[in-house]
């Protein structure tokens, strides 16, 4: 054989021996190998298609499922503020509930606290009183609904103060608080008028806020005394005694223009217990409705008049109705992700 030959010869081997080349072809969207020259000749298996469900989202997609959203806490739960004012040379605290701020438009019933004597309006926020954490876990727990609290202080010309009155000695605390503090609130506040306005008050104060409100008919629609007393001492009032003791002037109110009226005191009160439960005696045989009196544990002090103050409101709230401001409640909204289909 030539030299030639030999080589032609030689190439075509190696041309023949060759590595077999795999060959991917895309055929109508299916994925199909090839084998070459080195294979068995069978085309290799077609891989079984992956399932995806319609539900869920693919691997590597966005998660499109509605997100559910907190709904805001009620206006009743929501923490409120306190206002320090000062009107005609006296200093008053008003609790201004949560809800005032959320609701604009909503107007809110009024209830004023007095102090004791000697005492001052701090004494409810302090001092062993927890009444403005009383209010809000009623208004939360829906026992209440949220109103203003207005604490003012009675500081008189003497130093016993002046039981929340006009008193012989020059004091005119009890005008100064129905002619200019009630109607000082009721402008300043988005108030609901006299139909919901409240006055309570312990000890001198219970015995000022049933004076006030018999004296005053029409401008309260109810009265708490927490342990007071309800014969005016002679040493302030004079020969105006008489006029202002709710146990002589009670009788005389008609019964169209008797307030809800609730008095308490503490079994262990050795000063006024004897008071509230003869003044609670005569005022049932006026036949005095609506009518709450209760005897509670403990002395003259804190200890009583909270548990006498809870009760009290926990009334209140039934006789004014806990959801008296209707407030709407807000449901938990659904919303779609963004970028995903509505």
């Amino acid at each position: 054989m030539s030299h030639r030959s030999r080589r032609r010869t030689a190439v075509a081997s190696a041309v023949a021996s060759a590595v077999a080349v795999a060959v991917v072809c895309v055929v109508a969207g299916a994925v199909i190998q090839v084998a070459g020259a080195r294979g068995t000749g069978a085309a290799a298996p077609r891989p079984a298609p992956v399932a995806v469900s319609a539900a869920q989202p693919a691997v590597g997609g966005r998660d499109c499922a509605p997100v559910t959203t907190t709904p805001p806490p009620p206006p009743a739960s929501l923490p409120g503020h306190v206002d320090s004012l000062a009107l005609g040379g006296h200093t008053v605290i008003v609790d201004v509930p949560g809800a005032y701020a959320v609701l604009p438009a909503t107007r809110f019933p009024v209830v004023y606290f007095l102090h004791g004597s000697p005492g001052a309006a701090a004494d409810w926020l302090g001092s062993g009183s927890t009444l403005p954490t009383i209010l809000d876990n009623l208004y939360a727990n829906g026992q209440l609904m949220p109103m203003i609290a207005v604490f003012p202080d009675d500081r008189g010309v003497t130093g016993d103060d002046s039981w929340w009155g006009d008193t012989a000695l020059g004091d005119s605390v009890e005008s100064w608080l129905t002619g200019q503090l009630v109607p000082a609130v009721d402008t300043r506040y988005r108030t609901m008028g006299a139909r919901h306005r409240g006055i309570a008050g312990v000890s001198a104060g219970g015995f000022g806020a049933v004076n006030i409100s018999i004296r005053h008919p029409g401008m309260f629609d109810w009265t708490a005394s927490y342990s007071g007393v309800f014969t005016a001492p002679a040493d302030l009032f004079g020969a105006a005694a008489a006029s202002n003791s709710p146990e002589i002037t009670a009788a005389a109110l008609p019964a169209t223009a008797r307030a809800p009226l609730y008095l308490g005191a503490g079994a262990g009160d050795t000063e006024f217990l004897a008071d509230t439960e003869q003044f609670a005696a005569t005022v049932q045989s006026l036949g005095w409705s609506p009518l709450r009196t209760e005897v509670v544990p403990g002395p003259h002090g804190w200890e009583a008049w909270q548990v006498e103050a809870q009760d009290s409101l926990e009334w209140l709230g039934q006789l004014w109705g806990a959801n008296l401001l209707q407030i709407p409640a807000v449901p938990a909204a659904v919303v779609p992700r963004d970028g995903c289909a509505s």
